[in-house]
């Protein structure tokens, strides 16, 4: 806050080498009364520099650049002033798999294609959505990443209990969900065998370049859910892009159609619930990083059916959002850094 009381703009960093989109970005940035322009540059090493003085909030930064990319800028940032990254690009398109998620995996925290400028303005639909994800990013902490670390002991027997016999684990993730799997996932050991069953809220049209990401870290199969199919062992299923993934009273998988007024799909509270009515004690639910509340309803009826759950922490939690929510309904057995989920998980029985 200010002295007069008015809440202090977020502090931005531009970095982009095309003074012309320098200058449109700056002008639409500046045109929000909540967000201040403080610093450009136009190569990652001329930002490495201003960032002892400048102490921004946010970071906008382009991946292709001249003398140091925005990638090596990356690596260099967060380990000299870490805070919230965006890549604004023309290379993070759904097709460029690659690109993203070399970013979010140096320490970005989101992607997204550079807006188009008119007339030297852009566009007021583009250029709301970027000052909403600044918004979105600002406070956001950039956590370190940490291998995975021995198990916490549990509490309680009646905690322990519940972990005893899961036939599958479901998971929630929404923002700093991806670069939470792959806290997870690398460290699951190569025989585990309990299916998981994925919901992860992402921009529409890069769930395919997420999957193929996420391949090269695991032994597991990971794969979208049929309709009819059934959770295998060793198996990381996502749903398809638009469509809603929950268990039938069988076990099987069904995929449902969204409806009028959905404000998540796919959403982690369907999945969970269903898991509560289908695997009722045998299910084991993990929600990880992401903004709003998806998934503790969720959380809440997998714990009343006795199954076990699970949150990520705030510490390691790039956004806090939907772990807390489930922790404020009394409903998460155990809460942990993402570095001890891997643990976590090696250590339950398998029904298999």
């Amino acid at each position: 806050m200010s002295n007069n009381g008015e809440a202090t703009p977020i502090r931005v960093l531009l970095v982009e080498d095309s003074q012309l989109q320098l200058h449109v970005i700056k002008a639409l940035l500046n045109s929000d009364p909540h967000i201040e322009v403080v610093g450009t540059a136009v190569n990652g090493l001329e930002a490495l520099k201003l960032l002892p003085d400048i102490r921004p909030d946010v970071i906008c930064t382009d991946y292709h650049m001249p003398i140091m990319d925005g990638l090596e800028f990356i690596e260099h940032a967060v380990k000299v002033y870490p805070c919230p990254i965006l890549v604004l690009s023309i290379s993070v398109q759904p097709n460029q798999v690659d690109n993203i998620f070399k970013m979010l995996s140096a320490g970005a925290i989101d992607v997204m294609p550079k807006p188009k400028a008119t007339a030297g303005m852009i566009g007021k639909e583009e250029g709301a959505k970027l000052i909403e994800k600044i918004r979105i990013l600002n406070g956001v902490k950039y956590i370190k990443k940490k291998a995975a670390q021995p198990l916490s002991v549990f509490n309680t027997q009646s905690t322990l209990n519940r972990f005893l016999s899961p036939r599958v684990i479901v998971m929630g993730a929404s923002t700093g969900g991806p670069q939470a799997l792959e806290a997870i996932l690398p460290y699951l050991k190569s025989n585990f065998s309990i299916p998981i069953v994925c919901i992860q809220h992402i921009s529409n049209g890069f769930l395919g370049g997420m999957l193929v990401w996420l391949q090269g870290m695991t032994d597991m199969v990971i794969e979208t859910a049929q309709e009819g199919g059934v959770p295998m062992p060793g198996h990381l299923y996502f749903p398809p892009e638009g469509k809603h993934l929950v268990f039938a009273t069988d076990g099987t998988f069904r995929l449902i159609e969204p409806k009028t007024g959905d404000i998540y799909c796919p959403s982690i509270d369907q999945l969970f619930n269903s898991a509560a009515q289908t695997f009722s004690m045998n299910v084991v639910a993990v929600i990880l990083s992401g903004m709003g509340k998806d998934g503790a309803q969720g959380i809440k009826a997998v714990f009343d059916a006795g199954g076990g759950t699970v949150a990520q922490d705030g510490e390691s939690s790039i956004i806090f959002g939907m772990p807390s929510a489930a922790i404020d309904l009394g409903a998460v057995c155990k809460v942990v850094p993402v570095s001890e989920i891997a643990s976590f998980l090696n250590s339950l029985p398998s029904t298999s």
